[in-house]
């Protein structure tokens, strides 16, 4: 009763009955991203909502409905935006927005930009996300005649890890792709399509150059802190800062919105105080034109104008003083934000934002006692981090053991002494002042780093995915220090215990698990038995240094709550199989590690034919290749053998046929089609020898090499193979004691976002289909899943 009085008093019955539409319009919105029936009926529920809303007693449901559609119908308008399949190569015209980001690692060199068309050859709707390797300097607000290679965006699907789709989507973007060569238009102003937008980057850009010029150890920090550039923090610092959940603090949030908000009043109110102005006034003034001013030179991306939204609610609340409710202008404040964006639910931005203020105005507005400000901060940070931690827990599956200690001297640090400094310093460039002030800010950033390379020494906890476990967490962690009952306080304990002690799922001894991970055009599969794990191969690195070890394997590993690999087997040296081995050895610790043939950088044991091992009662045993054999590259990979007391698996990794035709192989279960399913592998010998119940074609959408072929696949299916390629399906687990079915992530979890009516004419996947010719069918959590024959 306590919560639900701070939530309605004061305030009439109207402001009431606002507050109560708007938090049902944010709730539609909300849940229009997760219904799948939203989009399609998006026409019906604003209709509804529309002839709700003329009924005194139906608004709170027409506001429901008409949020519900004001999200279905902005979600199908970014799909819209993506490109057709017809515009893979063309020119356009237009304009770099934001800074772009340079990337130098292994070696290599790539400039990432956001381009926003103004004409091009072909219908483009929306932003493309472009790199550029070995490209010329680039800058913010430029206009440039590009000819590009794009595709329409499209993310690997996999049970854990970043869910680079939602991304897409939150963003609307038409396309992602890479430079063949461009042309700098040299015109400046409107004529040459700059625009308000365009001056603004340029302004942006000659900060972000006179930054770097300065000799500053943490200038990515500050650049990220002022000016909203995430791409200036070195990789290394980044998985410092996530490691030890700091990362939110060091890079541009609603948090430093809010800072900066709250410096402006609290000058805007000396000033009136002194000038003998109304203080209030003159303090909400203040706020709004410095965070106004922030957001603008940070970029004023939608994050930002969501912070922005969220502090003007505030000033207004200051304004309204004890006339309104905290929670009305809670209400307001997320009604239009997604209002504005209706695209933010896909962010897990958002729900950090206003679940760090509904945290904290659900602990103390109901506890009006009188604290000092020192012991109001620090219980203010430990209340958010009672909700934070496992809710961050639940989208990184990390806990760093010292988080809150390591907040409570982070947000100080941030706060009051690098931000202020660093702002002033940005503002002040031009003066003497200005260097000394960010070469103060970047002391600040050094002394909060050498705390956190200390905690770092503790290696953080990695927690197995317990789905629908962390909400609950979350939900009783907020109960807890809400003035609730004792039962939801209880309810706390027990879900913590619950969650933090549950064993990992188990793989029966003798049985094994076989996850072929989607990495796009290279090969990733985990092997589970009842207590080892092996790896078979990492997945490719891109050329803007990103791999997918770190972004697909790793979390994979670790969201089955596994703590070390056993057994990583690299196929052969191609990068497309090794790209993110180094990123796994840093991430794990790795027992032994087999290559086919050596493997630049890193030691490894070479595969020999008749080598073997046995791991649960599951037997491991290499086939290929001989000893003291003389071949190179495909045909050196590394063939394993994988077999229970009743099922078989074969990692063929990339042979071709004059490997193939050597092996003597009998019948298996499940197929990792050799070489992507290229033309120069999976003979008819070897197709027939292996009669397997499923071959999994690990490939990237719309891949430059056509893989897997069409005459490979009729091959495995005129003898009643099952094939599925993870360029469609996401990633594919088999489990040998369920030998007849597979599970499919893009069936298992396919948001609107991941719902993709184009199928190659190789193989696809749809997630319900009967297949008479062999009556079996790819199920996961009650749902009926075949591939497409």
């Amino acid at each position: 009763m306590v919560v639900a009085r701070w939530a309605i008093m004061p305030g009439t019955g109207v402001t009431m009955r606002v507050r109560n539409a708007a938090f049902a319009f944010a709730l539609g919105t909300v849940v229009a991203h997760w219904l799948p029936a939203a989009q399609s009926l998006w026409m019906f529920l604003a209709c509804a909502g529309v002839g709700l809303a003329v009924a005194r007693r139906a608004r709170l449901p027409a506001a429901a409905l008409l949020g519900l559609a004001w999200g279905a119908v902005n979600g199908i308008d970014a799909l819209d935006r993506r490109m057709d399949s017809g515009c893979l190569a063309t020119s356009v015209v237009g304009r770099i927005v934001g800074l772009p980001t340079d990337v130098h690692e292994r070696g290599l060199r790539s400039r990432r930009f956001v381009f926003m068309p103004e004409a091009s050859a072909c219908d483009l709707r929306g932003a493309l996300r472009l790199s550029w390797l070995d490209g010329p300097r680039l800058g913010g607000g430029e206009r440039w005649s590009l000819e590009v290679r794009l595709k329409s965006p499209r993310a690997s699907a996999n049970a854990h890890g970043f869910d680079a789709d939602a991304w897409f989507v939150r963003d609307k973007l038409a396309a992602t792709g890479y430079v063949v060569r461009g042309r700098r238009f040299e015109e400046r102003g409107v004529d040459a399509g700059e625009g308000a937008g365009g001056t603004l980057d340029a302004i942006r850009q000659g900060l972000r150059d006179r930054l770097d010029r300065l000799p500053l150890v943490h200038g990515g920090v500050l650049a990220a802190l002022t000016l909203g550039d995430k791409g200036a923090i070195p990789r290394d610092k980044i998985d410092l800062y996530r490691r030890t959940g700091t990362m939110h603090l060091l890079v541009i949030s609603g948090l430093h919105v809010g800072i900066v908000t709250a410096f402006g009043f609290l000058a805007g109110r000396a000033i009136g105080l002194l000038a003998m102005l109304p203080p209030r006034m003159t303090g909400v003034a203040s706020a709004l034109v410095l965070t106004c001013a922030y957001v603008l030179l940070a970029g004023a991306g939608l994050s930002l104008i969501r912070a922005f939204v969220m502090s003007l609610a505030g000033m207004v609340a200051i304004l309204a003083g004890r006339s309104s409710a905290p929670s009305t202008a809670f209400a307001y404040a997320l009604a239009a934000v997604l209002l504005i964006d209706p695209m933010a639910p896909l962010s897990a931005g958002f729900w950090l934002s206003f679940g760090a203020v509904a945290v904290l105005l659900g602990f103390f507005v109901p506890r009006p006692r009188q604290r000092s400000w020192l012991i109001s901060a620090v219980v203010a940070q430990l209340a958010i981090a009672a909700v934070f931690v496992p809710a961050t827990t639940g989208i990184t599956g990390l806990i760093p053991p010292l988080s809150i200690g390591v907040t409570l001297e982070a947000v100080p640090t941030v706060t009051v002494l690098v931000v202020p400094l660093a702002l002033t310093g940005v503002a002040l460039l031009g003066t003497p002042p200005g260097p000394w002030l960010l070469h103060a800010a970047d002391f600040g950033v050094q002394l909060l780093e050498v705390v956190l390379t200390n905690a770092d020494r503790i290696a953080p906890l990695y927690l197995p995915d317990q789905g629908v476990w962390l909400a609950c967490i979350v939900v009783t962690a907020a109960a807890g220090i809400l003035p609730t009952s004792r039962l939801a306080k209880g309810l706390l304990v027990s879900s913590l215990a619950v969650v933090l002690f549950s064993p990992r799922p188990m793989v029966p001894v003798g049985e094994m698990d076989i996850t072929v991970l989607d990495v796009g055009q290279g090969t990733g599969i985990l092997v589970e038995t009842a207590s080892h794990t092996l790896v078979y191969d990492t997945g490719p690195v891109y050329p803007s240094g990103r791999d997918t070890g770190s972004s697909v394997v790793l979390p994979a590993v670790r969201g089955r709550g596994w703590a070390r690999i056993d057994t990583l087997v690299l196929s052969h040296a191609d990068v497309d199989h090794i790209g993110g081995a180094v990123s796994v050895l840093a991430g794990f610790k790795v027992g032994r590690v087999l290559a086919g043939e050596g493997v630049p950088g890193i030691e490894a044991q070479r595969c020999q034919a008749g080598m073997s091992w046995r791991w649960d009662g599951v037997a491991f045993t290499v086939l290929s290749p001989v000893l003291h054999h003389h071949m190179e590259g495909n045909n050196a990979s590394c063939v394993l053998l994988i077999e229970t007391a009743y099922q078989r698996v074969l990692l063929p990794g990339d042979i071709e046929a004059i490997v193939e035709d050597r092996l003597e192989l009998p019948p298996v279960d499940l197929l990792v089609v050799p070489h992507h399913g290229s033309a120069t592998s999976s003979t008819p010998r070897f197709v027939l020898a292996t009669r397997s119940r499923f071959a999994v074609v690990g490939a990237g959408y719309d891949n430059r090499f056509g893989h897997p072929h069409p005459r490979v696949v009729e091959r495995y299916r005129n003898i009643g193979t099952h094939v599925v390629s993870t360029a469609m399906a996401g990633a594919v687990r088999w489990r040998s004691r369920d030998p007849n079915w597979v599970a499919v992530q893009r069936c298992k979890a396919s948001p609107y976002w991941r719902r993709d009516g184009a199928k190659p004419s190789a193989t696809a996947v749809r997630c319900r289909w009967w297949a008479p010719s062999r009556g079996i069918e790819l199920w996961q959590e009650g749902r009926t899943l075949q591939a497409w024959p």
